[in-house]
């Protein structure tokens, strides 16, 4: 019995809080989590409240849960002191809050608890005040001027004694219909109630037990027909037991009913530039830091970080809906973003190669945006103003900046505040590690910051890899992906058509990855564009025609196309279709899909004739090893990791080694064992990998990214790193004149904003 008392006290000691979050937020516009849980700079709004209420004093929290409740639990899992209460049905702020006080009676708490509505941020200040202010009365309310909060409780003072509160829907009746309204035995009328002075912030301090007792009897008649907890007010004023509490402040009190509220209060948590370089521990950050002040001035920012990325296994895929299995480097783009009060996007890059300049975002996408309904983002690629546009500025880096804003403002229905920005990269640009990539990654994250977007990874990942089709290219989300989803020493498989995480495996300590520039480029922008894009083309000429062919398999995504079983008709599929197909052919043969051809046609130049049976067993092939990859690495079986990614660069090559030729799979053999020919390597790329193959201490090599230039990779052991960093050193850069370029890959932290 001793210990039970002892736990009673021990609940009894500290102020508690009960916060209402049942509501449905329907002006918030997204239904997909409680309104309480969108982020404001960085954290759940719910966690900043609760955050705040701890350093003033509370210790035991209530959280009235209803609407999306599992959104809430979700985003306040780790906090300690957290408790739930169920309110079934919205019956009004008196009733939540009695929701919330039966938990409390039943865990034995019968002291101080502060009552207030879920979005709504209150400062620890004022929090600790309310509290002091409670120990000399039964019920405290918080008040503000009626100019801060226009539509709130209107709080009545007669001779500097507070009588208590008329809703503001109540006031309203009153004014329209001249019916007075009745309070502490007094009439109002509605425009007295609507002219007074100070309004009720809903936040407010009780002693628990009494307010218990008094709404126990409290009624609902009223405008809306639910109980209020303002109702309470009227009583405890009446005996002389109501203190009021006014703040003067409106930034200690942040409430918010939507997104663009949200995103206005959210300002307030960002920190000035100087305040993120007196912490930046490294050089380069302080330098970039200091050079958006020099810039733009010592304004309230956010720093948004996006890696490179290296994929161990799965090119070309996914956006087939085949798996990759990925890794970030520690080579990065690094963004300094404050924001605007217009529209406009200024940006600056530390690096004097790349010019500054700026953009007006309802301008560029004002012929997607003039119309009774928005545009699709691909008929507006697909405009002639938006090519020709984009022809004039080929090649230019700001065309990725565009790519995330103009994509993600189309998938919103407000418009975006601007950006001040300021970007610095070291990832070697068209080297296959998405360098380009990055900068759309890093710009998306600072946007989606400073814009309150709260959006899911998927949106966030799916919109990245759709923005930068801007850039002309028609590749997958890939890249995007794995710089969001990867994890510190650790490689992640993706899935995608859906996209989904999937496992997260330690990278072994006895292995390492070394990445070896080529110094031969690939810019997407340019000529490898048309290569790029042609080969996607071949996937979904291929697709075609195999669903054509065979209608019964009822295939949807080009990777069910690996699960077909047995081996020997996969083969047999693969084997219908032509060996090449000119756009003349095509078009005799799929005249059903006419329209989708002419579409594909237009993403590039004309390439004679696409190889169709090739392109279409790499994809088989390169789905099934990425499939396999985890499971290997988790067998620690790195010379059969080695092996695929030989056979998975067999399927890029333009080239092959004396005395070898490409395989012909016979009809029985594992996909996995295929490699069929996209054909996106280089002669020097080749070597490259040859000369890393018969290295020693080398499990295998291949080509990283879309390749047509670019970095390799290779799975080595980790004892055997330096010297292979001495081979390339003397056998590829020194003979090929060139300075050494690579480096022993230490897996990254994915994009994300500091604050």
């Amino acid at each position: 019995m001793k210990g039970h008392a002892d736990e009673s006290r021990a609940v009894m000691d500290g102020a508690a809080a009960i916060i209402l979050c049942a509501g449905k937020g329907t002006r918030m516009g997204d239904d997909s989590k409680n309104k309480v849980c969108f982020d404001c700079a960085g954290v759940p709004v719910i966690r900043r409240i609760v955050a705040n209420m701890r350093a003033g004093g509370v210790r035991h929290f209530v959280i009235v849960v209803g609407h999306r409740a599992e959104s809430v639990m979700a985003a306040l899992d780790g906090e300690r002191g957290v408790v739930y209460a169920y309110q079934r049905e919205q019956k009004g702020t008196g009733h939540a809050t009695g929701c919330g006080l039966r938990v409390l009676e039943d865990i034995g708490f019968a002291g101080p608890v502060i009552v207030s509505m879920g979005d709504k941020i209150v400062s620890t200040r004022i929090v600790a005040e309310i509290l002091s202010e409670q120990t000399g009365h039964a019920a405290v309310c918080g008040v503000q001027p009626r100019e801060e909060h226009p539509n709130g409780g209107h709080v009545m003072f007669v001779d500097g004694k507070p009588l208590g509160i008329i809703e503001h829907a109540d006031a309203l009746r009153a004014q329209r219909t001249g019916t007075p309204i009745e309070l502490a035995g007094r009439q109002f009328a509605g425009y007295e109630a609507l002219s007074a002075p100070d309004v009720n912030t809903a936040f407010y301090c009780f002693d628990s037990r009494a307010l218990a007792r008094e709404l126990a009897t409290v009624g609902a008649n009223n405008a809306q027909g639910e109980i209020y907890l303002t109702d309470t007010i009227e009583r405890f004023a009446a005996r002389q037991e109501l203190g009021v509490y006014r703040v003067t402040d409106p930034d200690d009190m942040l409430t918010y009913s939507t997104r663009p509220e949200l995103r206005k209060i959210a300002r307030k948590f960002l920190r000035p530039a100087s305040a993120l370089l007196a912490d930046s521990p490294d050089t380069r950050t302080i330098s970039l830091l200091q050079a958006f002040i020099g810039t733009y001035g010592d304004r309230p920012v956010v720093l948004a970080r996006a890696p490179g990325r290296v994929n161990l296994m799965g090119r070309h895929i996914e956006h087939r809906g085949g798996g990759v299995n990925v890794m970030a480097v520690a080579y990065d783009t690094l963004v300094v973003a404050s924001p605007r009060d217009d529209d406009e996007i200024h940006y600056a890059n530390c690096a004097a190669c790349y010019p500054s300049g700026s953009f007006s975002v309802e301008a560029e996408l004002a012929p997607a945006l003039s119309g009774e309904e928005k545009m699709p983002w691909l008929e507006y690629l697909d405009l002639p103003a938006t090519k020709e546009a984009l022809a004039r500025s080929r090649g230019d880096w700001s065309n990725y900046i565009k790519s995330a804003v103009l994509r993600f403002r189309m998938a919103t229905d407000l418009p975006l505040q601007g950006m001040d920005l300021m970007v610095d990269g070291n990832i070697p640009v068209a080297a296959g590690l998405s360098s380009s990539s990055s900068i759309v990654v890093a710009v998306a994250e600072a946007l989606t910051a400073l814009n309150s977007l709260n959006l899911t990874t998927r949106e966030f990942v799916e919109l990245c890899g759709e923005g930068e089709w801007f850039v002309g290219s028609r590749g997958g989300p890939g890249d995007h992906a794995a710089m969001k989803c990867s994890h510190p020493g650790c490689v992640t498989h993706l899935d995608f058509k859906p996209f989904s995480i999937g496992k997260a495996a330690r990278f072994p300590e006895s292995c390492a990855v070394v990445v070896a520039n080529s110094m031969e480029t690939s810019k997407k922008s340019e000529g490898s564009r048309d290569k790029f894009n042609g080969q996607v083309a071949a996937y979904e000429f291929a697709f075609l025609l195999i669903k054509k062919n065979f209608p019964d398999r009822r295939l949807s995504v080009f990777r069910d196309l690996a699960e077909v079983e047995p081996v020997s008709e996969l083969r047999h599929m693969l084997d219908t279709l032509p060996e090449e197909a000119t756009r003349a052919a095509l078009r005799q043969m799929l005249p059903e899909s006419m329209e989708f051809l002419e579409g594909i046609f237009t993403t590039h130049a004309d390439p004679g004739a696409y190889r169709l049976r090739d392109v279409a067993e790499y994809g088989v092939s390169e789905i099934a090893r990425s499939a396999q990859f985890m499971e290997t690495l988790a067998a620690g079986d790195y010379v059969a990791l080695g092996e695929m990614m030989k056979t998975s660069h067999d399927g890029d090559r333009v080239v092959w080694p004396d005395g070898q030729s490409a395989r012909v799979p016979s009809a029985d053999s594992s996909p996995a064992s295929w490699h069929g020919a996209y054909a996106c390597s280089t002669p020097k790329i080749d070597g490259l990998c040859d000369l890393l193959d018969g290295a020693p201490g080398v499990y295998g090599a291949q080509l990283v990214g879309a390749g047509l230039g670019g970095c390799v990779v290779a799975l080595v052991e980790k004892s055997k790193a330096e010297s292979v960093l001495a081979l390339l050193g003397r056998e590829y850069y020194a003979k090929n004149g060139l300075p050494p370029a690579a480096f022993v890959c230490v897996p990254s932290a994915g994009s994300g904003v500091r604050y």
